[in-house]
């Protein structure tokens, strides 16, 4: 089972705070997945967050349903969920890009925007870049 999905930031504070913050959910992401057998990758830019959760329906959704409750994510919408034939980041309980990377640059306001109007397209943006962000560059690292 598959969701995407991409939601607004609402972690207030300095650039380093909110890169610790980032960094917090990371790692108890990282843990929690791994315990559930969830795997996925996120994506942080512009003050926006998309992501991809792989796993058993059940776990995917419990995970789901904490980030639709957490005071950091705001304006949650949905763009894919459903079975899908393959994980694409199963080595990863969680791997990360952010504005950093070149190729995770350009998702953005624009693309969350046209993700409201136009959930299935941006779906597979969001996957195609990920993919991209997380295959191709050899920074990041499985957890």
């Amino acid at each position: 089972y598959r969701i995407v999905y991409c939601s607004r930031n609402q972690i207030i504070g300095t650039p380093e705070e909110i890169e610790a913050e980032i960094q917090l959910i990371l790692a108890s992401s990282r843990k929690n997945n791994a315990r559930e057998g969830v795997t996925g990758a996120l994506l942080f830019n512009e003050g926006l967050f998309a992501q991809v959760l792989e796993g058993s329906i059940e776990a995917v959704e419990r995970i789901f349903e904490k980030i639709q409750r957490d005071p950091r994510h705001s304006d949650v919408t949905v763009l894919q969920n459903g079975t899908a034939g393959h994980r694409d980041f199963a080595e990863w309980s969680m791997a990360f890009a952010s504005s950093e990377s070149k190729s995770a640059f350009g998702f953005g306001i624009p693309a969350f925007n046209a993700a409201q109007s136009n959930p299935s397209v941006a779906a597979e943006q969001v996957l195609k870049l990920l993919r991209e962000v997380v295959v191709q560059e050899d920074w990041m690292m499985p957890s």
